[in-house]
């Protein structure tokens, strides 16, 4: 008996969905014969996606000495759950809200044997006595981005808000050349709340391509560069 209710509970949920979605008009014509003009019912709806978001990033301002960075090392990556909220999707031009958490990786890949090291609260820029493969500082962040989304009628998307996150993790990780990585985490005088900027364009449902840009320290005053932090790269 329960498999039979549950069968017609879910019968009636798919009629309604399907009811509702589309409407039935009866014509009688002169000759008495009915016809029937069925149209379907746009919804609009919150939906729902992952997105992958990969590229390069890097500290801007003065900086001080030791603060050199591999272009292509330092990268940048986002995992994120989004959700589209229509606002206004009747015309030509689709206007949305776009929200909801990301999982971020900023890895600033410093040059030579440069390494960043905290001893007593200070951070200092010291030399390895061998040559390193990589020697990074690495900041993971959960955080909330909003966006305005714009589609035009020709294709072009554009994305326009902000974000603000907390801090997860960081680490240094240094590998010296046929050695072993060493990885040391600790908080590195890295505030705990990051703000930030960001923008996307892009093409129907294609790839987009997208700019950060934080214009304040990740690090706490006076004890860091006072640098802001930007990343630019594609949104998959």
């Amino acid at each position: 008996m329960k498999t039979i209710k549950h069968l017609l509970t879910s019968a009636l949920l798919v009629t309604s969905v399907a009811s509702f979605a589309q409407t039935t008009t009866v014509i009688i014509n002169s000759d008495s014969t009915v016809s029937t003009t069925r149209h379907r019912r746009t919804i609009d709806r919150i939906t729902s996606d992952f997105s992958i978001y990969l590229g390069i990033n890097n500290f801007g301002g003065s900086l001080p000495v030791g603060y050199d960075f591999r272009p292509i090392g330092s990268r940048f990556v986002a995992l994120s759950w989004q959700h589209r909220i229509p606002l206004s999707v009747k015309g030509a031009t689709k206007l949305r809200l776009i929200t909801g958490p990301e999982v971020a990786w900023n890895n600033f890949m410093f040059e030579g044997r440069n390494t960043l090291v905290d001893r007593n609260n200070q951070l200092n820029i010291e030399q390895a006595d061998v040559d390193l493969r990589k020697s990074k500082l690495v900041m993971a962040q959960l955080n909330l981005p909003v966006m305005i989304n714009v589609a035009f009628r020709s294709g072009i998307t554009l994305g326009v808000g902000a974000y603000a996150g907390i801090r997860l993790d960081s680490y240094t990780k240094v590998k010296p050349e046929g050695g072993s990585a060493l990885r040391t985490h600790g908080s590195y005088n890295l505030n705990p709340v990051r703000w930030g900027l960001t923008t996307e364009l892009g093409f129907r449902g294609s790839s987009k391509l997208f700019f950060r840009y934080e214009p304040t320290s990740p690090f706490r005053a006076g004890q860091g560069p006072d640098a802001s932090v930007w990343a630019v790269g594609v949104k998959l």
